[in-house]
């Protein structure tokens, strides 16, 4: 059994759910996804906003948003150590993990206690944008950018979830900080996928790229602080 394996044998992991009808869409986030929101003039004609609102109507039929979280006790320090270009590092540690980190010390600095969470639409939506991408290459854009919407949507209601929980203890989270953002490397996945489980919990699988499958899927941390200590 590895240390991180023995590490959780205490610790609850926690799965939540939501139905699809209940995260809202947003047609901007959808169009700024696909990359054409903010473009000169930007204003969908009919022809676009219908094919939008399909695209998000079969991502929503297909998509079965759930994750899977657990949370830990945090130590993070101001490190003596820092970057190669002079900013300062700060080490952290939980659930016998340990390294070192800009930018996520930032974000985690005060901070007592971590989630680590495991998010996915499902595979359903994966086959939907496939099917797509062989005969109508507008649509699956589309598709790409409906999922990467709702994921985002779903993820958002996780920590509302996870806000209201911790507020009735007087903490407050920080925003989620994601592997593969700042100075945290994709690598870091593996920590994820064997203290959340995610392939037992979610059916989640990691390639030798460290690009998770279903692709519509996120990992995330998010700090805990004392609300009197902001």
């Amino acid at each position: 059994m590895s240390d991180l394996a023995s590490e959780i044998k205490n610790e609850t992991i926690f799965q939540h759910r939501i139905l699809s009808s209940h995260l809202e869409s947003d047609l901007n986030e959808v169009y700024r996804y696909a990359g054409i929101l903010g473009k000169d003039n930007f204003s969908p004609d009919q022809q676009l906003s219908k094919l939008s609102e399909d695209s998000v109507k079969e991502i929503r039929e297909a998509m079965n948003p759930r994750s899977v979280y657990i949370r830990f006790p945090l130590k993070i320090t101001e490190s003596d150590q820092i970057t190669y270009d002079g900013k300062s590092l700060y080490d952290i540690s939980f659930a016998n993990v340990n390294f070192s980190s800009h930018f996520l010390g930032l974000n985690l600095k005060d901070c007592n206690a971590i989630y680590l969470f495991s998010a996915t639409l499902g595979p359903a939506v994966d086959k939907a944008i496939q099917k797509a991408s062989r005969i109508n290459a507008a649509k699956a854009v589309m598709l790409q950018a409906s999922g990467a919407m709702f994921i985002e949507k779903y993820c958002d209601c996780l920590m509302e979830f996870l806000s209201e929980a911790e507020s009735k203890e007087g903490n407050i989270l920080c925003p989620r900080f994601s592997p593969g953002y700042g100075d945290i490397p994709l690598e870091m996945q593996k920590t994820f996928f064997e203290l959340l489980q995610c392939q037992k919990n979610l059916a989640l699988t990691l390639n030798n790229s460290l690009i998770m499958s279903p692709e519509k899927s996120v990992t995330a941390f998010i700090g805990i602080k004392k609300l009197n200590e902001v």
